[in-house]
């Protein structure tokens, strides 16, 4: 038998089951990380977990340190003419 969940038409209208027993889908950590949230913080993988960064400083760029380094807000770079 096949069911199917009720439709939403938003991202922030889905429910998600936070308490859920994710097993080895690397879920571990979601109830606390959306209860603490404030505006303006994102969710990112560490490559462990699930982390929240705060907001970084007005300018900055959320950037990419690249493969297997954590992501991090930084002032951009200056271009010189």
């Amino acid at each position: 038998m096949l069911i199917f969940p009720k439709s939403v038409d938003t991202l922030s209208a889905l429910e998600i089951d936070a308490d859920k027993n994710w097993q080895t889908f690397g879920i571990v950590n979601l109830k606390e990380l959306v209860s603490g949230m404030q505006r303006g913080d994102i969710l990112a993988h560490d490559g462990t977990r699930i982390v929240k960064l705060a907001p970084g400083n007005i300018g900055d760029e959320f950037t990419s340190n690249g493969p297997g380094q954590p992501v991090s807000w930084k002032a951009p770079p200056v271009m010189e003419d």
